[in-house]
């Protein structure tokens, strides 16, 4: 331990180290982050776009369930807007941000999601629209309508 050189070489790495660890400890933890934050917003898109592909299936004709369906989107004018088209708007920063619409064939006829707008890289109007659902198939059940739920845009028309 008499040789100098030993000691000149522990304090130049620790030097170097000090240098340098700070930097590459930043940047995995940077790294980490991202990577987290990217796996959390996926799981949250596939979340909210599993919640706008469900359809509700009510066992009753359009102009019934259009009546159902009116009655609750007047009482909550903030959230929702009857359109000119015949459709509802699902609001989020606009009346339209998403826009639910009534598909019949006679006996039966679904309520579902025609488009949604996405703000900050998200789809946006899922709450509103499990608010939507939950509140028309209460109401719906109520009044002896069957309901039921479909998952997937294969059931869209």
């Amino acid at each position: 331990m008499d040789n100098p050189l030993i000691f000149i070489v522990l304090i130049v790495a620790v030097i170097v180290l000090a240098i340098f660890l700070p930097r590459w400890v930043r940047r995995s933890t940077t790294s980490a982050g991202e990577r987290e934050e990217h796996r959390i917003a996926e799981s949250r898109r596939a979340e909210s776009l599993r919640d706008l592909e469900t359809t509700i299936v009510l066992r009753a004709p359009e102009p019934v369930v259009r009546e159902l369906v009116d009655a609750i989107v007047l009482q909550r004018p903030r959230e929702f807007t009857i359109l000119g088209d015949g459709g509802y708007g699902i609001r989020f920063v606009e009346p339209d941000d998403a826009t639910v619409v009534l598909v019949s064939d006679g006996s039966v006829t679904r309520l579902q999601v025609a488009h949604s707008r996405e703000y900050l890289g998200m789809p946006q109007g899922a709450a509103f629209w499990n608010e939507l659902r939950k509140l028309v198939t209460a109401r719906a059940t109520a009044e002896g309508i069957v309901v039921t739920s479909e998952s997937g845009r294969a059931n869209s028309a």
